[in-house]
């Protein structure tokens, strides 16, 4: 069922967003008009960067079609700060999100070694920063109005849009439960589709549609509407294990978000919902509150939602943001090194981080002019090697204006780590280098998460941290909310300033991260601790204990976006075999052999 609107954008907006002020629709209509710059290098690699206004891209597939993703990109962030507007915590100008856009399934393979089974994209937020990484299953279609509707679902565009609006809660906001909001949002905005001037929510995504009339037809279901409000880590039967379940989640969720985000009245009750499970209510009972409706009557409500009442909304939007894009092709080298460097920066594990050093170490001297190579190799010196082999190139650099704020920084790191292995005199000059580099960074790039709490560290080492470097710390995890080292940083710092009400609200934050567990622990200890009152020597002490690196403070955060195409097929076929099989038992247990084999006369 199609909802179709044709008044102008204010008129659309209201309608949607009912108490939307009017700046949104000026910040829509000041867009510039689009423009395309390319920049050339000779050797070129076959990767290539995209900018636009919120993301920078690499990608080894076209320009063509990362210019429609960045427009899809921009439409879609744009539309997410709208339904967000009442809990986004972040305040542009933002840093711009990295993407690494593939053009084959298993080319991110090298970034993501722990990629599970039917992994098809990735968000990776730690210390140094957060990627995404996704691929390219097809061309991304540019879409007339008249196709919004009923033109498939790309799964390409599907699958980005899902991964880009769950990171967007935890980059933007504090909404880290339900989990079945989360996932339901996710999918509700994977399959928003965008025209030149038009858009439509609200489609049942591929998916979520097949898995959810698979329940229809009457097979087994393994979740019911409590264990979607309330997951509790338990393992559920289901014809695909854990994936079917985890399949089945989000195509409830989707259904549930839908259904809450279908009229006023709903969005209301949705935005109670969610007050109440910030401050501590459990998922259920907050959802009996604010809906009137008692768990045990929802799944009812919910198949009669799916059977009559789910709509599609279509919104003209004259003035959709258009991204900006400007094309720099890659040298060979550069490309050479590209997905080394991102790998280095997703924090990776002892073991793969000393391999890549040497992998680095090899390469590099293929390319012994290559400013990129040098800068990769210098990043795994200082992480997984000796800081001080990295100090000559680095110093060098920066004499000749090289390296950019890559080498200032890393120049900072490898004095700071010769500063922890070394006493007396020498500790001091290695501390003073790095919070000289490390300030000189902070100026260059004063959104960056890594150089904001390697000062913090330097100037902890060095006794205690003056203002600007708590207050650093604290504004890197205003722009990067999804980075647990960040968030202990950032609560601690406060807590040292003595303001532990906002350090409670990050600890709290925290707490409600069922996907960093360890985290959520330190957390929730931290809480009890700053709750029953404590120094500032106390504090300064934790902040001077820095975690292990194979901590979740200290290792990745990952978002995985699964296809549930192959997924749902498995689902499918194991339930064809469970029929088959029943056909089979039921056929050996008749006495009679030939009822067995042809059936039964007619008419007995």
């Amino acid at each position: 069922m199609t909802k179709k609107s044709s008044v102008r954008w204010l008129a659309a907006t209201i309608l949607l967003f009912p108490g939307l002020h009017a700046g949104a629709q000026e910040t829509v209509q000041s867009v510039p008009t689009p423009s395309v710059v390319i920049l050339g290098q000779k050797n070129v690699s076959d990767w290539f960067r995209a900018e636009s206004q919120h993301f920078i891209v690499y990608s080894d597939t076209t320009e063509k079609n990362v210019a429609i993703l960045l427009d899809n990109l921009e439409r879609l962030d744009y539309l997410l700060r709208i339904y967000t507007r009442d809990y986004i915590k972040t305040a542009e100008p933002e840093p711009k999100l990295t993407l690494y856009f593939n053009d084959r399934v298993n080319g991110f393979n090298v970034i993501a070694a722990d990629r599970p089974a039917d992994a098809i994209g990735l968000y990776n937020s730690c210390t140094a920063g957060v990627q995404g990484l996704g691929v390219q299953l097809g061309r991304i279609a540019e879409l007339s109005n008249e196709q919004l509707v009923k033109h498939p679902l790309d799964d390409s565009l599907s699958y980005i849009f899902e991964a880009y609006a769950r990171h967007f809660l935890y980059r933007h906001t504090d909404i880290r439960m339900p989990v079945s909001f989360i996932e339901g949002f996710a999918q509700y905005f994977s399959s928003v589709r965008f025209s030149s001037k038009r858009m439509v929510l609200g489609r049942m995504p591929t998916n979520v549609g097949s898995y959810l009339k698979f329940l229809d037809d009457g097979h087994r279901y393994s979740l019911t509407y409590l264990d979607i409000l309330e997951p509790d880590g338990r393992e559920n039967k289901n014809y695909a294990g854990p994936a079917g379940a985890q399949l089945e989640f989000e195509a409830k969720s989707w259904l549930l978000t839908h259904y809450m985000m279908s009229s006023e009245d709903r969005r209301t009750r949705m935005r109670n919902y969610l007050k109440l499970v910030h401050r501590d209510t459990a998922p259920a009972q907050a959802f009996e509150e604010a809906f009137g409706m008692k768990v045990k009557d929802l799944s009812n409500a919910m198949w009669r939602y799916h059977l009559n009442s789910i709509q599609v909304l279509e919104v003209d939007l004259p003035s959709l943001p258009i991204a900006n894009v400007g094309f720099s092709s890659l040298s060979q080298s550069a490309g050479e090194f590209l997905i080394g460097e991102a790998k280095l920066k997703s924090c990776p594990n002892q073991r793969e981080g000393e391999a890549l050093l040497h992998a680095l170490a090899a390469e590099a001297a293929k390319f012994p002019g290559s400013d990129a190579a040098h800068l990769a190799l210098s990043r795994a010196q200082v992480d997984w090697g000796k800081a001080q082999d990295a100090l000559p190139y680095l110093d060098k650099a920066i004499e000749q204006g090289k390296g950019g704020f890559d080498a200032v920084y890393l120049s900072g790191m490898a004095n700071l780590r010769l500063a922890e292995q070394s006493d007396g005199a020498a500790r001091r000059s290695y501390l003073d280098a790095s919070r000289n580099r490390l300030l000189r960074a902070r100026g260059m790039n004063p959104k960056s998460p890594e150089a904001a709490l390697a000062f913090l560290r330097s100037e902890v080492l060095a006794g205690a941290p003056d203002a600007a470097a708590l207050d650093g710390v604290i504004s890197a995890w205003q722009d990067n909310r999804e980075i647990p080292a960040l968030a202990r940083s950032a609560a601690l710092s406060l807590a040292y300033q003595g303001d532990g009400v906002k350090a409670e609200s990050i600890l709290r934050s925290m707490i409600r991260n069922t996907r960093s567990p360890k985290a959520a622990a330190w957390a929730t200890g931290w809480q009890n601790s700053l709750d029953a009152g404590l120094s500032q020597s106390a504090i300064l002490a934790e902040m001077r204990n820095e975690p292990a690196s194979n901590t979740e403070f200290n290792s990745a955060f990952k978002e995985w976006t699964i296809d549930n195409e192959s997924v749902m097929q498995r689902v499918a076929y194991n339930a064809g075999l469970e029929n088959a099989q029943g056909v089979i038992d039921q056929q050996m247990q008749d006495p009679d052999p030939a009822k067995a084999l042809y059936g039964a006369p007619v008419g007995k």
